[in-house]
């Protein structure tokens, strides 16, 4: 498993930081997805698996929705995990008194600040809506929570608008800062740009919380990291509003294979959170899903396979048991030798090549009837090849 994924890639020297933190939001924006509601005992079960997997920061929801949102923050905050934990709120005491009586270590504060969210959403100058968002991070550091100050729809504000009121939340002591893109709009090289100018104003940790509208959320992510963001929201199968956020799994894979950066996760159990969350969130994974597909380590082709049993490298990129899954090989229309040898041997069966052969076209005939290859049609085609198990 400690083999070449690509030759180029430890070649290249990437400008990461030392430290990078991924705060996961599968339990909070994951579960805004449209049709998604998890139990409180759910809630629990994930929360374990992802400090399971290692993951430093679990944002375990948003206490002010519900008395039941508040109680299984709450649990999860006194379940004893090694991650710390915090929440979502809005710039109101209300929401942050929420989040101090569900225990939490610290609170993500929001607050829509591009020109279209005043306009449509507050109704009010950005001066005023400025001093509510520093009240409300004074109010949060004055109540000794961890403090992270949000601004929605930052990638759709003026630049000087953003550095404000960033250099504002620094001033009130806030502990980070989240550039939020809200609706996926931005790409890597205007990420880059935007952390970067960011970055030479202000002198504290830099977060991003990037939305997939576009497919770019983990890229996006990435990118800031290469400028001096240093934290990167994600959600398990890339869930949320709309297309989505930044995949867990999807930035955790690139980062230790293509990007040379270990954060020291346990990634065997990537493959057992993804589908705890698949079957939690009623959301069926993708069989193309990139990391967590069914398809990913699942081969066909008579070419590939053969190339496979011989050494799985040179058709994947890294072997299935470091995501904690198995390879599958498949019977089917581009099926050869090798494959249906392997599915003989796994019987215990031995033929001749000649009966090898009729047994690939066979294989071959009934599917493309339509045929699915299931281990009662093989037997099936055993029967006709005058085979007895």
């Amino acid at each position: 498993m400690d083999r070449f994924v690509s030759i180029y890639n430890d070649k290249v020297e990437y400008d990461l930081p030392d430290n990078i933190n991924i705060y996961d939001t599968t339990l909070r924006d994951g579960e805004q997805t449209p049709g998604v509601f998890f139990s409180i005992d759910e809630k629990i079960e994930i929360a374990h698996k992802l400090d399971e997997l290692g993951i430093p920061q679990i944002e375990a929801g948003f206490p002010r929705v519900s008395e039941n949102e508040k109680e299984a923050v709450k649990r999860i905050a006194n379940e004893g995990l090694d991650a710390s934990i915090i929440c979502l709120t809005r710039t109101k005491k209300e929401d942050i008194n929420a989040a101090l009586d569900a225990d939490v270590d610290g609170i993500i504060t929001f607050m829509g600040l591009s020109d279209l969210h005043l306009k449509v959403k507050m109704k009010k100058s950005r001066e005023e809506v400025n001093q509510i968002c520093m009240n409300a991070v004074d109010y949060a550091k004055d109540h000794g929570l961890y403090v992270a100050f949000s601004a929605e729809d930052a990638t759709r504000t003026e630049l000087p608008k953003l550095i404000d009121i960033y250099k504002q939340a620094e001033e009130h002591h806030a502990d980070r800062i989240h550039i939020a893109d809200t609706t996926g709009s931005i790409n890597p090289y205007a990420m880059r740009y935007l952390v970067k100018n960011i970055r030479e104003a202000i002198d504290i940790e830099i977060a991003l919380h990037c939305h997939n509208d576009f497919g770019m959320a983990v890229a996006n992510s990435i990118a800031g990291l290469m400028e001096g963001a240093t934290s990167i929201s994600t959600t398990v199968n890339g869930i949320g509003e709309r297309a989505g956020n930044a995949s867990l799994e999807e930035l955790i894979m690139n980062l230790k294979l293509l990007y040379n950066k270990d954060l020291g996760f346990n990634t065997e159990v990537i493959h057992e959170l993804s589908q705890l969350v698949s079957k939690y969130s009623e959301i069926p994974i993708p069989d193309s899903k990139a990391i967590v597909g069914n398809n990913v380590f699942r081969h066909e082709s008579g070419i590939h396979v053969d190339a496979i049993l011989q050494d799985p490298l040179s058709y994947e990129p890294y072997l299935p048991e470091m995501i904690g899954t198995k390879r599958q090989i498949v019977l089917g229309k581009h099926s050869g030798k090798a494959a249906v040898a392997e599915k003989l041997n796994t019987l215990n069966i031995e033929v001749d090549n000649g009966k090898l052969l009729e047994i690939v076209n066979l294989v071959k005939q009934e599917r493309e009837k339509g045929e699915d290859i299931t281990n009662d049609k093989f037997d099936e085609i055993l029967l006709k090849a005058n085979i007895q198990r």
